[in-house]
């Protein structure tokens, strides 16, 4: 496929309308915000430009340019920047990059991406990902009940998410109380309004297998099985009988492995389920229940 020339330099890097320095500080991002706005989209791409070169090895503002760029319908100019992202050594990673800006991995399962110079490039890597992924799905179907952790398993005693604390909290939506998780004998009601006191909680989960392809606290090759977030990134993972708390560097695609992408989910999202939070809470009448609609409540975060 041929591109235009608009945007690049005669050295085919991306044209970024000045040389990348380093700059401390919010930079020009209020003035992005600004042009959001207001919609001027040629006014926020020149600005997001300015961004990334007083960062240029800031992953993040590379990304925003070219969400940014996809807003806009400069698709062209978008696969562009991406082609520069690659050849400065970013991680190119679909289902990683899909986190924060699933506009720019919607853009990259496309037509205009995929034939593309780095989206082919970026299709041969989840091929050789998808023919790993179905190998190791096989020997998942071969292990025995005593190697994995159960389908239903149960987390207890968790608060699962950053700066997460039982006490007093405020309801900020009635809400029934039942007699245990998964119960639906109703022993009390809570009002929005109200408050009452979180005593502990437990996560009901399905565990989920990845394929480890880093060793270190898990073996390489082997298949372990997330289990509860512990928050900050950490959680814990059943390996060959054992549990450990280890950084999540999970996703559907490695395409470079290192501590910050060191396992492979093998289910697809299909079969995944998300976790269920189940709290146990008194009433200040002394009534004590559970439910899992913990966000009918406040104050559960000290971080905000």
């Amino acid at each position: 496929m041929l591109w235009p020339h608009s945007g690049w330099v005669a050295d085919g890097q991306y044209d970024l309308g000045g040389p990348c320095k380093d700059v401390a500080g919010p930079g020009v991002l209020p003035k992005i915000w600004e042009a959001k706005k207001s919609g001027s989209w040629d006014r926020v791409i020149e600005l997001e430009k300015a961004s990334v070169r007083d960062g240029c090895s800031i992953e993040y503002r590379w990304h925003e340019l070219v969400s940014a760029l996809v807003e806009a319908h400069r698709q062209t100019e978008a696969v562009q920047v991406l082609q520069e992202m690659d050849s400065r050594d970013f991680d190119l990673n679909p289902s990683i990059i899909g986190r924060m800006h699933p506009d720019v991995e919607k853009f990259m399962e496309g037509p205009v991406f995929q034939q593309s110079p780095v989206g082919i490039k970026i299709e041969q890597l989840k091929r050789t990902a998808n023919e790993r992924r179905a190998k190791y799905r096989e020997a998942l179907k071969k292990l025995r009940p005593d190697q994995k952790p159960s389908d239903n398993y149960i987390a207890k005693g968790v608060c699962p998410f950053e700066c997460c604390r039982y006490g007093k909290w405020t309801v900020l939506e009635d809400t029934d109380l039942v007699a245990a998780p998964g119960s639906k004998r109703v022993v009390g009601k809570v009002k929005k309004g109200g408050r009452l006191v979180g005593i502990t909680g437990e996560v009901h989960l399905k565990p989920e297998p990845v394929v480890v392809l880093l060793d270190g606290d898990l073996p390489k090759d082997s298949i372990a099985f997330v289990l509860d977030y512990e928050g900050e990134g950490y959680g814990h993972v059943y390996t060959r009988g054992r549990i450990i708390d280890v950084f999540l560097g999970v996703a559907d695609y490695c395409f470079r492995v290192s501590g910050s992408c060191w396992g492979e989910t093998l289910l697809p999202s299909s079969e995944r389920k998300e976790p269920v939070w189940w709290v146990k809470v008194r009433l200040p009448n002394g009534v004590i229940g559970w439910t899992d609609q913990a966000d009918s409540f406040g104050d559960k975060d000290t971080c905000g």
